[in-house]
């Protein structure tokens, strides 16, 4: 049976003492809707950039944030592929946090990320041979567990993650990420699924409820620190402990920068806008799908053309959403 060993430190309690102090003012500052959704959009492309970077992807940021929006950009059509895999594996965790974090939809969650990148034998499946992580110099650096021992490792792990109910958000996805990556369960990229499950862990303990933390930034900018956390746990027998502390360090600097991000950009919306509860709605729909067109509008919102209009002239005004093409090709984004 997995039962992690950690010790809660004084750095630990502080740190999150700290995070929750950041999270009040943020919660204090009563966000308008505006400056709330572009930090929703900013976290997701962010989390997408830098997640598929740690992997290798060379895509920048902005043709990243271009890809969501539509736009083709001139780079390699498999680093393509993975970000708009990973956006769909993100937005699919948005809809779907509050369903149980079980076997099946760790499948589905592979699958996403992974469609049209491997055979279709390995998407959303164990792997079936040994796998082993190399680093930059091709050597092996890590042997995870055989495929005859990683699905009942996989099970005890998610069956810990089920019992821990009482255990602090940040452990229980810090612990989730660095045992999943151990596992290694699938013949490729375990490492994004690892990121977006610990998310997923996040959001269904109500930890950043708004969507608007990027933590895989702070592992991205310094991946190597983030790689040599991974092998120290490993080092020290499975002792979780600094890794639930580099988790935990990483989750307050993410914090501070929103807070920064929203004192900043709060000072440039003037725009003031009531949302109507149609209007919230549509707004959501635009986070889970990237972009819609008037026809994919009245179809899930059941509404006629007439009245998607009415709903979306004061999002347009207020610069919250905005539009591009014309006639039957226009399409909506998210500013």
């Amino acid at each position: 049976m997995f039962k992690p060993t950690y010790r809660i430190t004084d750095y630990f309690l502080q740190t999150i003492e700290r995070i929750a102090s950041i999270a009040a003012k943020i919660e204090a500052k009563k966000i308008k809707f505006s400056v709330l959704i572009k930090l929703q959009t900013e976290a997701l492309e962010r989390n997408v950039h830098s997640s598929t970077s740690i992997e290798g992807n060379q895509l920048s940021l902005a043709q990243v944030s271009a890809l969501d929006h539509k736009k083709d950009v001139s780079a390699d059509l498999r680093h393509k592929k993975e970000v708009l895999n990973y956006f769909k594996a993100l937005r699919w965790i948005i809809s779907n946090y509050q369903k149980p974090l079980n076997k099946s939809s760790l499948l589905k969650l592979h699958s996403l990320v992974v469609s049209g990148l491997l055979i279709k034998s390995k998407i959303g499946s164990f792997k079936k041979k040994q796998n082993y992580v190399i680093d930059g110099d091709g050597l092996v650096v890590y042997t995870p567990p055989s495929p005859a021992k990683c699905r009942k490792m996989i099970e005890e792990l998610l069956l810990w993650l089920d019992r821990s109910g009482g255990i602090h958000p940040i452990i229980a996805s810090a612990i989730f990420h660095h045992q999943f990556v151990n596992i290694h369960p699938f013949s490729d990229g375990n490492g994004r699924v690892a990121r977006a499950g610990a998310q997923w862990v996040l959001y269904q303990r109500n930890f950043d409820h708004n969507h608007i933390v990027a933590l895989d930034d702070f592992y991205a900018r310094d991946r190597q620190r983030y790689y040599d956390k991974i092998q120290q746990t490993r080092a020290l027998d499975y002792d979780f402990t600094y890794w639930i502390d580099y988790v935990a360090e990483g989750i307050l600097q993410t914090v501070d920068n929103v807070y920064s991000r929203i004192e900043n950009i709060s000072h440039g919306v003037g725009t003031h806008i009531v949302i109507t509860p149609k209007q919230e709605e549509l707004v959501r729909l635009f986070n889970l799908h990237g972009s819609l067109g008037s026809k994919d509008i009245c179809r899930i919102l059941k509404i006629n053309r007439s009245r998607v209009n009415q709903i979306l002239t004061p999002l347009i005004k207020a610069k919250i959403i905005k539009k591009e093409g014309r006639a039957r090709a226009t399409r909506y984004f998210l500013v």
